[in-house]
């Protein structure tokens, strides 16, 4: 797909699903990003199709992360909304990718919402997750933990899990942290670093006796 798209960007439109029936997802993603994942998962599972919209949608955002000039291009104010879905409507042709993504893109280009289609693909991420009772979990430390660590902390935080929930854990080093970590899961954060204790501190001096 990454080809097909330098190629249309070197040189219609279908609504989604409008059956009054709509699907929701087991996990609720909010803003403009999430009204458009859980349009186009209701409509993809209506049509038994989801996993393989995941799939082409991850296949997308790494075209537009890949290949230069895609991300600018679909922002781009001098191009017209016809020339983009016609420029991405035969791309995505050539690439058989399914046409309730197609439908999507041209619908959020006549919104003037291309600029949030990596966030739409984030966000039926998060769904698809939450239905295979995958829970996303990122430890930001300020230095690589240790294995011993790392079981310990997956330990901790698989016993808040449900019995069908499953701990997906993604790690990253910060040293701006100093020491101590950062915990996100679900929608909820936990700040254990030493520059969070640092700011309190000072926080708490500069405070009148």
């Amino acid at each position: 797909m990454a080809a097909r798209l330098a190629a249309a960007v070197r040189c219609h439109s279908r609504s989604l699903s409008t059956a009054s029936e709509f699907i929701r997802g087991p996990v609720q993603v909010f803003g403009i990003e999430g009204r458009y994942a859980h349009a186009l998962y209701s409509a993809a599972t209506k049509a038994g199709s989801a996993d393989a919209i995941e799939s082409q949608l991850n296949s997308l955002q790494g075209a537009i992360d890949s290949v230069s000039g895609v991300k600018e291009y679909l922002t781009l104010p001098v191009c017209s909304k016809e020339e983009k879905k016609s420029t991405l409507g035969g791309a995505f042709d050539e690439a058989g990718i399914d046409p309730l993504i197609g439908n999507m893109v041209s619908t959020m280009i006549d919104n003037k919402r291309s600029a949030n289609i990596s966030g739409v693909v984030g966000a039926f991420n998060t769904i698809m997750a939450a239905q295979r009772g995958e829970v996303p979990c990122k430890v930001t430390s300020a230095a690589p933990l240790s294995d011993e660590h790392l079981d310990s902390l997956k330990g901790a935080l698989g016993s808040f899990l449900k019995p069908n929930e499953k701990l997906l854990l993604d790690t990253a080093t910060d040293a701006s942290l100093i020491g101590g970590m950062v915990v996100e899961i679900g929608d909820k954060r936990v700040d254990m670093s030493t520059a969070s204790k640092i700011k309190k501190l000072k926080t708490a001096l500069s405070l009148p006796l």
